[in-house]
Parts: C-alpha cells; structure tokens; sequence
C-alpha cells in the first residue's frame, strides 16, 4: 500500500462541503526521494487545485514491491491508487525523473489494458527516457553498491549525490530532508531502479500518449545528460514542448520551485 498525502483547495461561495476539486496534480517523486519533495510546490498550488502525492514503492514510508520492481509493476500500483483516490476525476501527471518514466508508463496503459480515463496532461521535470536511461557503469556500479555501505559511507554518498546533481542553493531543512530520504529508500527498491526500471524500455506505447507534455529540465543537470530530453524523450513525444532552465540542477522541485509552478500553472490554464 502507497503512502499517500492529499491536499484539496477551500470550498469558495456556493461549491458544498466535500466536493472534488474539478482538476487534481498527481505527483511522483524522483529515485531516492519521498512526498515531501514536493513541498514546496504542493504548498502553492493546494490553494487552487487538488494535490495527490505519492511515496512511491520503497521510497518515504511506502514499502518496496521486490527487490525485481520494474517501471510497469510500480506503474500498476500507483495507477490503481490514483483511482481509488479520485476516481473519475480530471488529473494532472507531474513526474520527476524516476516519477516521470512512471508517469509515462501511467499514460500509455499496460498492454491490452485501457489508459486513465482521466488524464489531461503531464508535466515532466528532467524525466527519465521511455528507453533506457544512459546511466555511466561507474554510476550503475555505486547505486547498486550503496545498500551494502556501512551507515556513515551511505550517508557521505547521500551527501555527495545531493552535490552534484544540484546547482541552486538548498536551504538547510530542504538539505536536510533531501539526504533523509536518500536514506530511508529501501535497499529492495534502491537496487531494483538502475538494475531494472532504469533499464525497461516502454517505447512502443509512447504513440499512445496524446495529452499535452511540457518538459522541463536544468541545463546543469548532471544526473540526466543534455540529450536526453529532446534525443530521448521528445522523438516519442511529438506533442511535447521543451524549457530549459539556465543555471538549474537535478532537483528542480528544491531548486526551483516557483518555475515548477509557473509551468503546472500554464499547462491547467489551457485545460479550462
């Protein structure tokens, strides 16, 4: 079971008590974050629309599947929690990186089964391709070693990840909560990512996706190379449009988060 945060905007004027928000923003996390990565974002976009943030398998307080989870078996779960969540209501996807390739696979539906009746549109922030991601076997290596570390080199590692994927300065809780996460990630779920979900490939059911895509991603982002958006992700996507944020990192939910507003924002305005 997914551990699960929702947010609903006030009840204005004449709308009754308990009515579903008319859009909802789902969203999912990157590798070695939680729920609370969005927080910053959540906070200011909860006043307008609902908001349904997820721990995904073995990340946060959710356990992991296996330690063999792939993109479409996390796929599966989530897309059955949004349903149980909001039924049939209007929703956004929003993923980061890991979360993004989930929310791809989310999109175009398993196969032989129906996509979410729901969806409207996605924001995708530095996502990780439907192919699979380029991930240098040096960097492979040491994920898949990190579960093995004693707790103080699991901890320089989470320290130096944190780093090297950001270019905007963190604030100290944002900091502290970031290396937090990295932490607590299952080891199931930790190994199952660059040994397998990273490595699935789901790019036949890319043509299903017709909602409006808007990528986002920083041009310092040194956890996915510069080609990946439009070589990678843009190619299966024709629909998608592209921003590129200057002197961004990885973490653009940290980073930036009044540009990952900005851009959920325009992409709802023109859903109405």
């Amino acid at each position: 079971m997914l551990n699960t945060f929702t947010r609903n905007p006030p009840q204005r004027g004449s709308d009754r008590v308990g009515a579903s928000p008319a859009l909802t923003l789902v969203f999912l996390h990157y590798y070695g974050g939680s729920a609370q990565s969005w927080t910053a974002v959540v906070d200011a976009l909860a006043p307008d629309y609902g908001c349904l943030v997820f721990d995904l398998p073995g990340f946060g307080e959710s356990p992991p599947l296996s330690d063999h989870q792939g993109v479409d078996d996390v796929a599966l779960v989530v897309a059955n929690a949004i349903a149980e969540q909001i039924g049939d209501t209007p929703f956004v996807l929003v993923g980061h990186s890991m979360g993004g390739k989930i929310a791809l696979a989310i999109a175009a539906g398993r196969p032989g089964q129906a996509q979410p009746a729901g969806l409207r549109a996605m924001v995708l922030l530095a996502t990780s391709p439907p192919g699979p991601e380029p991930i240098p076997d040096d960097s492979r290596q040491e994920m898949l070693d990190k579960p093995s570390l004693s707790p103080l080199k699991q901890r320089e590692s989470a320290e130096k990840t944190l780093a090297k994927i950001t270019r905007k300065p963190l604030s100290e809780a944002v900091r502290a909560q970031t290396i937090a996460d990295n932490l607590r990630a299952s080891p199931e779920a930790w190994i199952a990512w660059p040994a397998i979900g990273s490595r699935d490939n789901i790019t036949n059911r890319m043509a299903r996706i017709t909602v409006p895509v808007a990528l986002l991603v920083g041009d310092q982002d040194e956890a996915l190379a510069s080609f990946v958006q439009p070589d990678m992700v843009q190619p299966y996507l024709p629909q998608a449009t592209l921003r590129i944020l200057p002197g961004v990192g990885h973490l653009l939910p940290m980073e930036v988060p009044d540009e990952v507003v900005n851009q959920i924002r325009e992409v709802c305005s023109k859903l109405a």
